[in-house]
């Protein structure tokens, strides 16, 4: 590690980005004189009502765990919303939805174009939380587009159109869902408990869990996904390796997430962890704004008789995330022990660990992994953690790390700091590999696309751990020179951190840059030369910058 008396002898310049179209930044408009927009305004919704039905059905982890409802709307670029000319023959069109008391917003659209050249954002009304850049990347055959969250009650679209652009954007909303839990997805101001919401006896996945599982665990969590099915409910997920291991990006969940959902309309966000881990305590973790998205599924394969669905995503997961795909093992040999990360209501991923075996059983005609518990099993449940509604579809690895089922059912959760001891379900690998005995029905097909007949495979990780920090790809400081503020876009590191020193060496400022774009003020900062330390918080890795101040 480069420590605080080597900061002059790795120095480097910085690297400006040449393309807006790849990375994350502000929306345009923010930075223009725009015509005025008055948002389409939507009723309240009665959320007394819909959270007495949640009071009923979250437990059931058969079922998808419910966040919003989907209102629909009809919204076409070509009928409502404000067009504005910019001075340079670029031009911006803008439209806004007002949901009262949303906590977060997000759109399907059911009819979604863009040219080369143009790109869509969303963002909030005080301007305080946007979106990815979406792009021509994102179109579809079957031109349908499901978004991630946005904070607050009124969410904006805003499409910028280059001088360049190819041709002519279609865009039409035809539902927001309106969000009335799981606040704070992408930030810490927000009244709620928000991302908490899971039980106190949950342990955060940063938590350590003995039997020499760590080291595993750092790996085969950065496979494990939380899937916005983009109707309103979420399950869990895991990204999966195959024999091929060329990172075709297939989704293995449960089938029971697929109910009353589009694959087109899903999107999924990876290594939503904790820096800072609470385990099994009432304490809250620490949220990373890590915005590790990916938009848009088709189903691929699915059947009842073990609950598994497996997608492909329609867009390759980026070269530079530090993601994984995860391994699995379909002998249905039984594990010496079992281990479970997911994300329960929605929350931070967790892990809970069971030192007893599982055993194989059948539930409701489905083959299942049976978590032994008080009244099902004569066992005692997990031994750490439990799993909640809104962990469904979430993998099973055994003692190896590997894959070896995803989430059914079950009774266990928490009673205050500790669990109820009772059982959970895990539809079997095993089962699902030859599951109805088509393509579209079994696993054997997609994660063993030659027929190699391998009986295991291993993690395969995205973006391999290197000596220094490569920024090509993963890690862009601009502008250089700089005056009041430098952008630190990062899309690798989930915790991320950077330190601001003067010629002297002395520390001005420190802080977290694990959001997709992080904006750090200068305004205090006088003309000169300065240094940037970015610290990968997670390997100890760092390097440090050259900074230059022109004011």
């Amino acid at each position: 590690m480069i420590r605080v008396g080597l900061l002059f002898v790795l120095v480097f310049l910085f690297a400006v980005p040449t393309s807006t179209e790849a990375q994350e930044r502000e929306p345009i408009s923010w930075g223009q004189q725009m015509s005025p927009v008055d948002p389409i305004v939507l009723p309240p919704l009665d959320l007394e009502a819909i959270r007495l039905e949640d009071s009923i059905n979250e437990l059931d982890k058969s079922q998808p765990w419910r966040y919003g409802i989907v209102r629909p709307i009809v919204l076409d670029m070509d009928q409502q919303g404000s067009w504005t000319d910019l001075p340079n023959g670029e031009r911006i069109w803008r439209a806004a939805i007002h949901s009262p008391d949303a906590i977060h917003l997000s759109l399907n659209f059911d009819r979604f174009f863009l040219p080369d050249g143009g790109y869509m954002q969303l963002y909030n009304d005080d301007l305080s939380d946007y979106s990815k850049v979406y792009s021509s990347q994102e179109n579809r055959n079957a031109a349908k587009l499901g978004t991630w969250f946005v904070d607050g009650s009124t969410i904006w679209i805003e499409y910028y159109q280059t001088r360049q652009a190819n041709g002519r954007a279609l865009l039409t909303i035809e539902s927001v869902i309106h969000g009335y839990r799981m606040g704070r997805v992408n930030s810490l101001i927000d009244n709620t408990r928000g991302f908490e919401d899971s039980g106190d006896c949950n342990y955060d996945v940063n938590c350590t869990i003995g039997g020499g599982f760590d080291s595993k665990k750092d790996k085969i969590k950065k496979a494990v996904a939380l899937l916005n099915m983009g109707n309103g409910y979420l399950c869990s997920a895991a990204l999966m390796n195959n024999t091929d291991a060329d990172k075709t990006p297939y989704l293995l969940t449960a089938n029971h997430c697929l109910q009353d959902s589009d694959p087109a309309l899903w999107s999924v966000r990876f290594n939503w962890t904790s820096p800072i881990a609470v385990c099994g305590t009432e304490g809250e973790s620490t949220n990373v704004e890590s915005n590790f998205t990916l938009s848009g599924a088709q189903l691929r394969a699915n059947h009842s008789g073990s609950d598994f669905a497996l997608v492909e995503l329609f867009n390759a997961v980026p070269d530079a995330w530090d993601v994984s795909f995860a391994g699995w093992d379909r002998t249905d040999a039984l594990p010496e022990f079992q281990v479970g990360i997911h994300h329960p209501n929605g929350d931070i991923m967790k892990i809970c660990k069971d030192d007893d075996p599982a055993m194989k059983d059948i539930a409701n005609d489905i083959d299942v992994w049976l978590i032994k518990g008080v009244s099902a099993g004569n066992g005692n449940g997990w031994d750490l953690g439990t799993t909640e509604s809104g962990s469904s579809g979430s993998p099973l690895f055994d003692q190896n790390g590997r894959v070896i089922g995803q989430l059914y059912a079950g009774q266990s959760f928490c009673n205050g700091t500790e669990n109820n001891g009772d059982f959970d379900l895990y539809g079997r690998i095993a089962s699902s590999w030859e599951g109805g005995g088509t393509a579209a029905t079994r696993l054997s097909d997609w994660l063993d696309p030659g027929a190699t007949g391998a009986p295991t495979i291993e993690v395969l990780e995205n973006a391999l751990s290197t000596i220094d920090f490569e920024l090509a790809g993963s890690l862009d400081v601009y502008p250089n020179p700089a005056s009041n503020y430098i952008f630190v876009m990062n899309t690798r590191y989930a915790q991320l951190s950077y330190q601001l020193f003067d010629v002297s060496g002395k520390m001005l400022v420190d802080g977290d840059v694990s959001s997709s774009e992080n904006r750090i003020d200068l305004s205090a900062c006088q003309a000169g030369i300065y240094f940037l330390r970015l610290v990968d918080e997670e390997s100890g890795k760092d390097i440090t910058k050259k900074l230059i101040i022109d004011k």
